[in-house]
């Protein structure tokens, strides 16, 4: 198909192709001449001439009457016939098959027809454009989606519109010998009266990325048939919304997508290496880079993305459309993540975008889907929504293919040693120390790290997520991922019997979340009357006004290397006065053994991609790493099999003194977005839902936080707010209590930070507290009050006892289920607090804890620990009989991180749902979550 003849052509198309047309292979000619029938087509000849022998060509023969039986000879499990509207046959061809069958007297025509409904190309759709999966022969290809989309709205004007949100890199076109052969980022919109402008405004949107990773199929496979089974009159929940609802399914990957074709010259790495690889799906889009790491997020941003922001340089909307000044130095944003601008430019247009789900695979695992909570700032009501949506999904999926996974286990444990032995290279022998999970579970959620153990800047989800202020959409989002969705092998092999899983769990979750669009979710905090006061400082607030840029040195480099049995390394030098490493390593060919040496020798990082666990990238990055050589090394897991991985490196270094973060032009290209920032913004937020249950804010207020001084009476005092601030200078003055009496004037005190720690007489009306009977709630840095304290409760915990420490990720290692700080906590929940949208990398996130030993000996009982160079209580209490006493949660509200580039700005606090929940059982509160009105749960045990 060329598509060239039919769209205009971009300024920055033109000059891709311009640049590089003089280069490019033409091979269709020469192929063409190899071949003497005149059945093929010429796009068959060009396939039949590139693929080598063992390839099977996915064919379409079309024939002069109906000699099937000549094919028979030639056929297998997927070969299918049709009559109508033509004469043809499907099946799949050797090279020396093909052209024995393109002799037959019979055969007028061979085309090259991938795609999962066999006679597409007849434009035959009598079992619809994406057929169920059971009368698939193969997974949906890219042109097929194009046309089927296409098909589905000439056949449905009123509902459905089909419309282009721009174009991809491309891959170059050996076939039509262009440099480069851009796709349009196809969405396809369905609602009732679709052409019905001002409705179509009104109305909620619910989006759907389809594999935004271009291997990762379950998504494209599941919406795509979605969308027809809605049109199809087989979704009557979804399709009675449809006159308030728009439902928007966007392929958001299409160089991913169509990389399979034997057309495009496909290359994970076309800057670096020119050397084509396989085709197959792929993750990364027609330039190399991964989609989903390209999108503008508050907070850190790996150095080595490129964060598309289409207001360009000054974060300004200057313009309809890309604005002129997007970046072309340090970084070149049109000409490598041209879908990414175009995909923020379309979000951004829509009215009321309020849902979404962004559907991804992963390798093995224990749940077969899970469901990705984003990184964000969620108050109360935002967190009972969000987890509500789940709650609803896990058992709708459980429902819907549990017992089909139990029945399925064998094939799964069988699946698993295939992926081992020949994907992965495992010597047999060895398979059995391999503990592969199979799925015990269809659903299970929480944070990105919660599930998957990992987290990482630049997505989709999270830019959706983020304040509209600050860039954002405001959108609740999901990302839910498929397991065995990845590919293992050279070429994805398709099995019906898994895709057929993987549908219909991801078209539950549609479902779910379009349902969910309908439904509000309201939520309060039953208190008892009791009051709460937390304690303030200016010392946590953040101000973009307060840094001072300098020019910086960005060097980055990249390096492909061979891997096998034995360990390979690459080297990175790393100069004086270096403010940030980032160093990814990715191993598209297998999971391989990975090693970051710092200058010493020493290992600082470790990754193993066959984990239980399974991911192709190993992510890091080190705030001011000690100068001098450093080293990464990789393996494979054993055997003979070899691989490759790619090693890029970013070094960003000043030799200024006075620099407090680098200037984020130097580094990205945009100028800073202004902030003021404070984590005790969470306190006023966590106040509007207490007693009243005033329940959701409005989207409006999402993000538009900032330090509140809103406080009730006191000052020796008489609190009457239900949560108010004291300043240490105000608890020097006895604000805690009534009068000069030893009466408490509030139940409960929150210490987030360690502001007042060195003040005696601070200290000494926080012992008077707790000896009153007080309830004392340390989280964070205001933990380190616990080894100053004298009172009965806190005796013989030494300042030596308390440590604060630096992580990639602060969670628990090990928790007690059944401690009731973790009441209405699920042991999947780990994370304490979100760190990238708070600029801190993946790997200095702060937390606090106390020595095991001297908590329990002090009478505390432990929720949970955390390990790092020593083993650390971070949640626990020492509680008298009344569940009141002294609280400690190790990490939930840490201020911003300023160090690193951020240009997108900050959020203010990050707090999960875990510490969330930590900290209102803590108070001795109850959480209530409602559904349009009826009370679903209850978190806590106030009666």
């Amino acid at each position: 198909m060329d598509r060239s003849k039919d769209m205009s052509i971009s300024r920055r198309q033109f000059v891709r192709l311009s640049a590089a047309t003089a280069g490019a292979v033409s091979l269709s000619k020469g192929v063409a001449a190899d071949s003497t029938s005149s059945a093929p087509t010429e796009l068959y000849d060009f396939v039949l001439g590139r693929v080598d022998e063992e390839y099977e060509i996915p064919t379409l023969v079309e024939l002069r009457r109906p000699a099937f039986d000549a094919l028979e000879p030639y056929s297998d499990d997927y070969f299918r016939t049709t009559t109508d509207p033509a004469i043809a046959a499907w099946l799949r061809l050797t090279p020396t098959e093909a052209r024995d069958v393109a002799e037959l007297d019979a055969v007028d025509t061979l085309k090259y027809s991938p795609g999962s409904n066999p006679f597409w190309r007849l434009g035959e759709y009598t079992n619809g454009a994406f057929p169920p999966v059971d009368d698939s022969v193969d997974y949906i290809d890219y042109e097929q989606m194009v046309d089927g989309i296409h098909h589905l709205e000439a056949e449905h004007s009123d509902r459905v519109r089909v419309r282009s949100w721009g174009q991809s890199p491309g891959h170059e076109n050996l076939f039509e010998e262009t440099a480069s052969d851009p796709q349009e980022l196809w969405v396809v919109e369905v609602t009732n009266d679709i052409d019905d402008e001002g409705a179509f405004q009104e109305k909620e949107k619910v989006f759907f990325s389809l594999s935004i990773h271009g291997d990762e199929r379950s998504g494209a496979e599941a919406g795509s048939r979605f969308v027809q089974r809605l049109l199809d009159g087989d979704e009557p929940t979804v399709e009675a919304m449809l006159d308030d609802v728009v439902l928007l399914f966007a392929y958001t990957n299409p160089d991913g997508f169509s990389a399979r074709r034997q057309e495009y010259l496909v290359n994970d790495d076309p800057i670096g290496d020119p050397e084509p690889e396989n085709n197959s799906f792929k993750r990364v889009t027609g330039t190399g880079v991964d989609p989903n790491r390209g999108y503008p997020t508050v907070g850190w941003i790996n150095p080595a993305y490129y964060p598309a922001e289409p207001n360009g340089r000054d974060l300004q909307d200057d313009m309809p459309g890309v604005d002129d000044d997007v970046p072309t130095s340090p970084k070149e944003y049109e000409e490598i993540v041209p879908d990414s601008l175009d995909i923020v430019e379309a979000l951004r247009g829509y009215d009321n975008l309020n849902y979404g789900s962004d559907l991804h695979g992963m390798f093995w695992s224990s749940n077969f889907i899970e469901g990705l909570i984003v990184n964000d700032q969620y108050d109360h009501g935002e967190l009972h929504d969000i987890y509500e949506l789940n709650r609803r999904a896990n058992i709708r999926v459980q429902d819907e293919i549990e017992s089909d996974l139990n029945a399925r286990r064998e094939q799964f444990e069988a699946l698993n040693r295939e992926y081992l032995i020949d994907g992965y290279g495992v010597p047999p022998e060895y398979v059995d120390r391999y503990d592969t999970p199979v799925p015990e579970s269809g659903y299970e959620y929480g944070t990105i790290f919660d599930t998957i153990q990992y987290t990482t800047s630049g997505t989709l989800i999270s830019w959706m997520s983020h304040p509209e202020d600050q860039g954002g959409l405001g959108v609740t989002m999901m990302a839910h991922e498929m397991g065995w969705d990845n590919r293992v092998f050279d070429r994805m092999v398709f099995r019906p019997w898994l895709v057929d899983l993987q549908a219909r769990g991801f078209q539950e979750v549609i479902r779910t979340v379009t349902e969910h669009a309908a439904n509000d979710v309201t939520a309060d905090i039953r208190t008892g009357n009791a009051t709460t006061a937390y304690v303030e400082t200016d010392s946590l607030t953040r101000r973009s006004s307060t840094l001072s840029f300098e020019d910086i040195d960005t060097t980055t480099a990249r390096e492909k290397l061979g891997v096998g049995k034995q360990w390979t390394a690459s080297s990175v030098s790393v100069p004086d006065g270096t403010h940030e490493l980032s160093i990814t390593v990715d191993s598209p060919t297998g999971p391989i053994l990975t090693k970051l040496r710092d200058a010493s020798g020493r290992v600082v990082r470790s990754h193993d991609s066959a984990s239980d666990r399974p991911r192709r990238t190993a992510e890091w990055s080190i705030p001011t790493p000690s100068s001098g050589e450093w080293t990464v090394e990789v393996k494979t897991l054993g055997g003979e099999r070899e691989g490759t991985a790619t090693v890029d490196q970013t070094v960003i270094s000043s030799t200024a003194t006075t620099v407090t973060s680098p200037d984020p032009e130097s580094v990205f290209g945009y100028e800073q977005r202004s902030y003021s920032v404070s984590p005790l913004a969470y306190f006023p937020d966590y106040k509007a839902y207490m007693a009243d249950g005033r329940g959701r804010k409005s989207r409006e207020t999402r993000g538009h936080h900032g330090q509140n001084g809103n406080r009730g009476q006191h000052g020796n005092g008489n609190i009457t707010d239900e949560m108010t601030g004291l300043t240490v200078e105000d608890i020097k003055d006895g604000a805690l209590f009534r009068g000069r009496s030893s009466q408490l004037a509030v139940e409960n005190l929150v210490i987030s930070h360690a502001d007042g720690a060195d003040d005696d007489a601070y200290v000494r009306e926080l012992d008077r507290f707790v000896s009153n009977g007080g309830n004392l709630v340390l989280t964070d840095a205001g933990v380190t009050h616990l080894g100053l304290l004298e009172n009965d409760l806190a005796a013989g915990i030494t300042a030596a006892d308390v440590t604060t420490f630096e992580s990639e990720i602060p969670h628990f290692d090990q928790r007690n289920d059944d401690h009731p700080l973790l009441m209405g906590t699920r042991n999947v929940q780990r994370e304490f607090y979100n760190v990238p949208p708070l600029g801190y990398p993946i790997a200095n996130a702060p937390a606090t804890g106390v020595a095991p030993t001297a908590f329990e000996d002090a009478g505390g009982t432990v929720a949970g620990v955390t390990d790092g160079q020593e083993q650390l209580v971070t949640a626990g209490s020492i509680r008298r009989e009344d569940g009141s006493g002294i609280h400690v949660i190790g990490g939930m509200l840490p201020p911003a991180y300023q160090r690193v580039a951020h240009p997108f700005g900050m959020l203010e606090y990050t707090a999960t749902f875990l510490s969330h929940t930590m900290l209102t059982n803590a108070l001795g509160f109850t959480q209530r979550r409602y559904v349009n009105g009826d009370l679903v749960e209850t978190f806590g045990t106030l009666d």
